[in-house]
């Protein structure tokens, strides 16, 4: 899922095993605006694909801080990391994205590549973010929302299988009050994007079939033209 996402160049520096765990709907280090020393965190690192490619922008004076709530993708991460040469910069983390282990004001940028939708409790991701963000730090996201609130009986279908990207996901207007209720400011959607047919039917199967079951050609069909990817930024107020 990695091609189409990133460039060629930002490909090359990623270990094979690392691509392959690539699930993300976008590519947040393409517009974090990471500057050579920040301090950044990715909210749900997977096999590490993000901070790998946020430790080359960070540079030798950055530091890069992937949290996941699964052993194994830490692991995974840990591992493409050290392939990747990168080990001394990166620092992975088992945990709730909504109750890190890091720092009051200890970061310049959080990332995160399609995985908030997946956390039942966005307000408090949130207003995670907004504790270990610096004044005047900044998010840069991209995640999956819905158009218009789905009704009970398709949305407990799609949370039945939770880790496929739709079970989660919630209407688009009550995800921008819980980036505004966390204290973050400065919404700036890059990119805004009704997932096609086929998009859909991968998004809804995400991380893949020999993870999630498939989801039924009807309930796909009740939601077409309903799910949106998003890309954004927004900003901790100095």
């Amino acid at each position: 899922m990695a091609q189409g996402v990133y460039s060629q160049a930002e490909l090359a520096l990623v270990p094979e095993a690392a691509l392959k765990l690539s699930r993300g709907c976008g590519n947040p280090t393409g517009f974090a605006n990471i500057q050579s020393g920040d301090v950044v965190v990715d909210f749900g690192c997977g096999g590490g694909i993000d901070v790998i490619l946020a430790a080359h922008q960070a540079g030798l004076q950055g530091r890069v801080v992937g949290i996941d709530f699964a052993p194994q993708m830490v692991e995974k991460a840990k591992s493409a990391a050290a392939e990747a040469g990168l080990l001394d910069r990166i620092e992975l983390h088992v945990a709730d994205m909504a109750k890190t282990p890091l720092p009051y004001g200890s970061a310049d940028v959080v990332i995160s590549n399609c995985v908030i939708n997946l956390c039942p409790n966005k307000d408090e991701v949130y207003q995670e973010m907004f504790r270990i963000l610096r004044p005047g730090g900044r998010i840069a996201i991209s995640d999956i929302v819905l158009t218009e609130a789905v009704t009970p009986e398709l949305q407990a279908r799609f949370q039945s299988t939770w880790a496929g990207c739709l079970g989660g996901a919630v209407p688009e207007e009550d995800y921008w009050q819980t980036i505004w209720l966390s204290g973050l400011t400065e919404i700036q959607v890059i990119v805004r994007h009704v997932l096609s047919s086929e998009e859909l039917e991968a998004m809804a199967s995400c991380p893949g079939l020999e993870f999630t079951p498939p989801v039924s050609k009807e309930d796909l069909a009740a939601v077409e033209g309903k799910v949106v990817s998003v890309k954004f930024t927004a900003v901790r107020p100095a």
